[in-house]
């Protein structure tokens, strides 16, 4: 398949610049791509637990929490990840998970760990201890980043195929329904796979509001927590997505006759700090199919992209695919890179 564009990358001192001959929006133009070495790595956590797959991870207080592939419970971990506790263990019962938590949250008082055999949260105090659990509505099934709780305690939901005319749920502190919002995201791929493409990430910000961005279709979205949209960004044009919407397309258009086919994604995580939104995008390559190393910054308040960063190992080598991110302070970054089991450490500049 040939690109829809090309794309140069112009030195700027250990920097590199974006240069689009074709195809890509001019906002774009000039966007720096900076190289950002690990700093540090630990390859297990608690000295005992290797990680397959790392789905989500939230730092809060001196804790990071996570949640990994095989383990039916959430971790918390001091700042070496060294196991503090564990939140919740494997079962059917009550404060119990039948896998391990794909979602999780935390607020300064609790957590909320999805379970999605029996599609129910459970909640737990940050000590561990369970206190209790709603079930879900069969059609509000999540996926990893689906789940956020404000600090009235109403719990936000992203379905993975929604089938409301709207892909985000707001619920009580007691799981009742309250409202839904956000509209389902037009493709260009089939009229019929909109809403099997509409799945969201979304993630709180403060008090303020709620962010979210397609799984399949790039778009970022600010919303009030009563739902109303605040303000939207496109990224579909952007090298970091284009190429891989466009082999999407391909793919649908190719494959569709012949029978159902499989979701593809755009968006592996996101991330947030006091000022910053960070993406990590599905990108395409023509070489060696798709990666996830390079970080998207975006402005908060303008949601406008300001640089991205192409992440390395300790060695230098370029990383292959991050399942999960999270920033420990503003400028400190944490990340669970799936090809080899390890955590890197980064120091964002500036």
């Amino acid at each position: 398949m040939h690109s829809p564009f090309q794309i140069l990358m112009a030195a700027v001192g250990s920097a590199a610049v974006l240069v689009c001959s074709s195809g890509c929006s001019a906002e774009y133009e000039g966007v720096q791509d900076v190289p950002l070495r690990a700093t540090d790595f630990v390859e297990v956590v608690g000295q005992d637990y290797f990680m397959e797959h790392v789905w989500t991870m939230q730092k809060v207080g001196d804790l990071l929490y996570l949640s990994g592939a095989g383990y039916p419970y959430v971790f918390a971990l001091d700042n070496d990840l060294e196991i503090i506790r564990t939140i919740g263990d494997g079962g059917k019962g009550p404060g119990e998970f039948s896998e391990w938590p794909n979602s999780f949250f935390v607020t300064g008082d609790r957590v909320y760990g999805y379970d999605a055999g029996p599609n129910r949260v459970q909640i737990f105090s940050l000590d561990g201890e369970y206190l209790y659990s709603f079930r879900l509505d069969p059609k509000h099934k999540i996926w990893s980043h689906g789940l956020s709780v404000d600090k009235l305690g109403n719990v936000y939901v992203a379905t993975i195929f929604p089938q409301d005319p709207h892909s985000v749920a707001k619920l009580d502190s007691s799981g009742t329904l309250s409202k839904t919002f956000g509209e389902l995201l037009e493709t260009s791929y089939s009229e019929m796979l909109n809403r099997q493409l509409n799945a969201r990430l979304i993630t709180l910000v403060g008090s303020e509001y709620l962010l979210t961005i397609g799984h399949s279709v790039p778009l970022v979205e600010k919303f009030s927590l009563d739902g109303e949209l605040l303000q939207s960004s496109d990224l579909s044009d952007t090298p970091y997505f284009s190429e891989k919407i466009q082999e999407s397309t391909d793919y649908y258009s190719s494959n569709l006759a012949s029978g159902p086919v499989a979701t593809i994604s755009l968006v592996r995580s996101i991330a947030t700090t006091n000022t910053r939104m960070y993406i990590m995008p599905i990108e395409a390559r023509p070489d060696n199919g798709s990666r996830v190393n390079r970080l998207l910054e975006l402005d908060l308040e303008s949601l406008s992209l300001l640089r991205t960063y192409s992440l390395l190992d300790h060695l230098g080598e370029p990383l292959r695919w991050v399942t999960a991110l999270e920033f420990v302070s503003e400028k400190e970054l944490i990340l669970f890179h799936h090809t080899d089991g390890i955590f890197y450490r980064y120091a964002l500049p500036g």
